[in-house]
């Protein structure tokens, strides 16, 4: 039971984030009316704010929810967020720096800008960014749900609360632009490490180390089944080398003041998977000790919390959370909206638009694709295991690596051949997650390969074939990018 003194505790955590991110509008003396400065941070952060930034927007509510979780209900399985973690980083390090090199000459804000430029196709730049609008949804829906069972704990209602917290979260970035989140990050990610470490050494001591709780729960939950290793293996493969296509993520990164800052954050961002470790070992501490009575997953890690420690701490800890929801979805928001402002506000709607009425633009978007996600966030597909919302977003973007990242080292690569192997993927993607009733996406018809790889493998294929048609037929392809600016 919560004392008035738990609730303070919570509202001011929660308090002081969103007030530290309103702040941020004041940071460095930004001009944000320019869409560099709003939507970027004017490519002015160092290492340091990077990594908190970054963590903030890989590690969300996602990590603190859906991987103790995951852990719960599937066992090991949940541990390819760990491997492909292991892949995202040495990908990070090599392709993200050529492309933020890419883009800072160019003056790129979105990937958009970029397939624009690389194809000289305003067509595909569409299609392209309409993808990373669309997979953000699910994504920005899953840190919704994910404080859901927080809420509830404390006894707030449901939905109003979503609705007050995600107004805020669009206030703050309308208002603040990528600095808002960036300084919100500093306050949510020094708590939650706080309340990690924390929960992991007072429970390791408890318990004299997790062996114990492994032996209780038994190899047949924690090990991968042999039926699901296609599924583990293309899950984590096809979401390792699709981090970058995150409009978020790239948002992130191009806020950064150098490719040194890319490269020493590839270096030590992975420190940042010891959570995901630690928190699926809570998933495991909650169902051998039958903490979640109810069965409903999502619960496990609140539960180990309720469990195990006072009030207090768990109301700090549930304000860790729902700011740990929060910060990301600014951020997610942030980077759909500057696809919409730049991709489709400038290049089909004012094309002569100025910099004060692209942010504007910006502004109003953000507030649109935060009631979208609330509104996707009650349907359905939102209420099983929340994880697969995440595979979901994955599934879309990885569409979009041959027109984004395969197309920076393959100077002949033209539009056509992209655009309709992008159809085909994503046409074979939805149709595989509808075929599961958007419930899963690994296809139980298909050896539960990942849908998002089937999608990547029949778009690669297709988009092979079409290139040489394309050759063969001595079609003329342009691109306002030369070869040297691809270096």
């Amino acid at each position: 039971m919560f004392r008035p003194v738990d609730y303070a505790l919570f509202f001011v955590v929660v308090g002081l984030t969103v007030v530290v991110a309103f702040l941020g509008s004041r940071w460095r003396a930004a001009d944000l009316s320019r869409i560099s400065e709003w939507g970027i941070g004017g490519r002015r952060f160092g290492a340091f704010i990077v990594w908190f930034l970054m963590g903030a927007d890989i590690y969300t509510a996602y990590s603190l929810i859906s991987i103790p979780g995951a852990a719960f209900s599937t066992g090991g399985f949940i541990l390819y967020a760990v491997a492909y973690g292991s892949i995202s980083y040495p990908f990070l390090y090599i392709v993200a720096t050529k492309l933020y090199r890419i883009s800072r000459r160019r003056g790129y804000i979105t990937a958009g800008d970029y397939v624009r430029d690389r194809f000289d196709s305003e067509v595909l730049s569409l299609l392209i960014s309409l993808t990373g609008i669309i997979a953000m949804l699910p994504y920005i829906a899953l840190q919704v749900v994910g404080i859901r069972y927080v809420l509830e704990a404390m006894g707030f209602p449901v939905l109003p609360s979503f609705i007050i917290a995600y107004l805020l979260v669009a206030a703050f970035v309308a208002v603040s632009g990528l600095r808002g989140p960036a300084l919100a990050s500093l306050v949510k990610d020094a708590i939650l490490w706080a309340v990690i470490i924390t929960v992991v050494v007072y429970l390791g001591v408890k318990f004299s180390g997790f062996g114990p709780i492994f032996a209780e729960v038994g190899p047949s939950h924690y090990l991968i089944s042999g039926n699901l290793m296609v599924g583990y293996m293309t899950l984590a493969l096809a979401s390792g080398i699709s981090w970058l296509l995150f409009p978020n993520l790239l948002t992130g990164l191009l806020s950064s003041r150098s490719e040194d800052v890319i490269r020493r954050n590839s270096v030590f961002l992975p420190l940042y998977q010891v959570w995901l470790v630690f928190l699926a070992i809570m998933g495991l501490v909650a169902l051998a000790k039958g903490l979640v009575p109810s069965k409903v997953s999502s619960l496990a890690f609140p539960s180990v919390l309720y469990a195990y420690f006072n009030s207090t701490f768990t109301a700090l800890a549930f304000a860790g959370i729902v700011i740990g929801s929060m910060v990301p979805a600014a951020l997610q928001s942030l980077g759909a909206a500057n696809l919409v402002t730049r991709n489709i506000y400038l290049q089909f709607i004012n094309r002569g638009a100025s910099e004060p009425q692209q942010v504007l633009w910006g502004r109003v978007s953000v507030f649109i694709l935060i009631a979208a996600s609330l509104a996707f966030a009650l349907t359905p597909a939102a209420s099983g295991l929340i994880f697969y919302l995440l595979t979901f977003a994955y599934a879309w973007l990885l569409q979009t690596l041959p027109a984004i990242i395969i197309s920076m080292y393959w100077y002949s690569l033209d539009k056509y051949s992209v655009a309709v192997g992008w159809a085909a993927g994503t046409a074979v993607t939805t149709y595989g997650l509808f075929t599961v009733r958007f419930s899963s996406s690994l296809l139980p018809w298909m050896y539960d390969v990942y849908a998002g790889f089937l999608g990547l493998a029949v778009n690669l294929a297709v988009m092979l074939a079409v290139h040489g048609v394309v050759r063969i037929s001595g079609v003329r392809v342009t691109s306002r990018l030369r070869t040297e600016e691809l270096e």
